[in-house]
């Protein structure tokens, strides 16, 4: 065979698969933000119905907010900690790692851990790999890392009007 030109019918028939992808491509893109939009809801409805069930008690609604967060984070644990003084104090956890501090502990704010820099800096830190900055960012996650495995790490902090929550 030899080589020659692609007819005008094959090339507007290209054009319509490509069009055709260009659109099954956008609608599984739509799919998956209704996907995930409607799990957003799903969770806003669980904690709104605690918070209607328990107006005066908070910790169900704290335990509420840590599943949801674990299961919207596809995380197999959540934890809460309060901001209480100089320190952090676990209200709420979702899964079975364990912390470095008990329930009712404070724990100190620094920058040496993941939870204590998203507070100090007033951002989220996304960690992929914790055992990668050990000895130059986070020295106090590897006690933590090696008794639970976790490599992956999340952490936002409560903030009311740009401050953390007390």
């Amino acid at each position: 065979m030899e080589p020659r030109p692609f007819t005008e019918k094959q090339i507007g028939l290209l054009k319509i698969f490509a069009d055709q992808a260009v659109i099954a491509i956008e609608n599984v893109r739509l799919f998956n933000e209704l996907k995930e939009s409607l799990k957003q809801q799903t969770a806003t409805s669980d904690i709104l119905g605690v918070i209607a069930s328990s107006p005066t008690d908070i910790q169900p609604v704290l335990d509420t907010v840590a599943k949801n967060a674990a299961r919207l984070c596809e995380a197999a644990d959540a934890q809460i900690n309060r901001l209480e003084g100089d320190g952090l104090r676990r209200v709420a956890s979702y899964g079975s790692m364990p912390t470095p501090y008990n329930i009712g502990e404070v724990a100190p704010i620094n920058r040496d851990h993941v939870g204590g820099r998203a507070i100090i800096d007033r951002q989220t830190i996304h960690i992929h790999d914790i055992t990668a900055e050990f000895d130059t960012e986070f020295p106090q996650g590897k006690e933590l890392q090696e008794r639970s495995g976790v490599r992956t790490i999340l952490a936002t902090p409560l903030l009311r009007e740009g401050d953390p929550m007390v």
